[in-house]
């Protein structure tokens, strides 16, 4: 493929826009915190500034990392819990914006897809790729596929239930979600919870770091709440690797041990000897990357 591709990520609580080329090689990026009640007029218009930001370059096509629920045949964004944000034909915006041939997918399915293409997978057909956020979702691949599902929303480990005891509130509505226990954003919540300090999860991993108990114990706690959810996709499905990525997944150091252990824990081991849990290999950037692999994908 020649030309480069014009990549947007619309995480959960920022923007980034890239330019990169079809190795996956990231030559320039835009990138945009949004305001505490944003909208998706804000979004657009972020998109907007990114892009003009970005056009130097020359684009031949664009892919879009949808946080949530998505319609990757039309590129459509259909729900993300945390935001409330539904039934938009994101791609069609985009390609309005840049006038380029437009392709949009779940943000975790194509980060999983550029693990395959540029990180640590390329020699792995079964893995599970988790997407630690400001949400927590999953991208599958099986046989060598990237894996969608009946209703091509395939891998969402985090509406995987792993605590009754004492549940939190999931923006999905139900009760101790995965992603209502270990995102970011709970990891931030919690800590407000027990200490009185409305921090971000990044700040809460450096007092981590520098042996604040409180902040050690929520980091290894939803170390735990991790693995628990990774064992049991991997008992179904007999998976070979879990990958963690995003941006909470950056302090993989505070995550590490209580996943694996949890994980050892709750695998059945006769029948899946050889999980390997590991980081992933493409940074902070895996969703944008992840728009360049798509358009890889597409263009097959």
């Amino acid at each position: 493929m020649n030309g480069n591709i014009f990549a947007v990520d619309i995480g959960g609580s920022k923007l980034i826009c890239g330019a990169l080329t079809a190795t996956g090689e990231i030559l320039d990026t835009y990138r945009a915190e949004y305001p505490k009640n944003y909208s998706l007029e804000t979004i657009t218009d972020l998109i907007k500034e990114g892009y003009n930001r970005l056009k130097g370059y020359p684009f031949v096509c664009c892919g879009v990392a949808i946080p949530g629920l998505s319609d990757p045949e039309n590129g459509n964004w259909l729900y993300s819990p945390f935001s409330g944000i539904e039934n938009v034909p994101i791609t069609e915006i985009v390609s309005q914006i840049t006038s380029l041939p437009t392709f949009g997918d779940n943000d975790v399915n194509i980060s999983a897809l550029a693990e395959k293409y540029f990180g640590v997978c390329k020699e792995t057909g079964d893995y599970l790729w988790i997407t630690v956020s400001n949400g927590i979702g999953g991208g599958l691949f099986l046989n060598g596929e990237l894996y969608l599902g009946h209703s091509l929303n395939a891998g969402e480990i985090g509406h995987f239930i792993v605590e009754e005891q004492k549940p939190r509130k999931c923006g999905c509505g139900n009760m101790g979600c995965l992603e209502a226990m270990a995102s970011g954003a709970s990891i931030a919540a919690i800590y407000e919870e027990r200490t009185g300090k409305d921090i971000s999860a990044k700040e809460i991993a450096d007092l981590a770091r520098r042996g604040d108990a409180a902040a050690k114990a929520v980091w290894n706690e939803a170390g735990a709440y991790i693995g628990k959810a990774a064992a049991y996709a991997v008992n179904l499905l007999g998976l070979d690797t879990v990958v963690l990525g995003g941006g909470a997944a950056q302090s993989f150091d505070l995550l590490e041990q209580s996943a694996q252990k949890a994980l050892d824990s709750f695998l059945f081991k006769r029948a899946n000897p050889q999980v390997k849990l590991v980081h992933s290999g493409l940074g902070c950037y895996a969703a944008l990357k992840g728009c360049a692999a798509l358009v890889l994908e597409k263009s097959k």
